[in-house]
């Protein structure tokens, strides 16, 4: 497996993760005004990254692991024909 690769596709889906995270808690203005509400959209982009980090290091990894797959499979019809 290609780790640059999975590390590479974890932290451009983190990036955009993060930013669709920050784009939603902008627009979400809540209309209380507690603590918890004054920074939303910074842990909607928590969120988002880390949600992204972790979906695109899983899709990196199976995508990888098909790959592999397939070319083992390929290998065994040209060693069994």
């Amino acid at each position: 497996m290609n780790f640059k690769l999975i590390v590479f596709s974890s932290l451009i889906t983190a990036l955009i993760g993060a930013t669709i995270g920050f784009a939603i808690g902008g627009l979400s203005r809540p209309r209380f005004n507690s603590q918890i509400y004054r920074d939303i959209h910074r842990n909607y982009a928590v969120v988002g990254g880390v949600t992204g980090l972790i979906i695109g290091s899983c899709q990196e990894s199976i995508r990888q692991m098909k790959k592999q797959r397939d070319e083992e499979e390929r290998e065994g019809k040209e060693a069994g024909d």
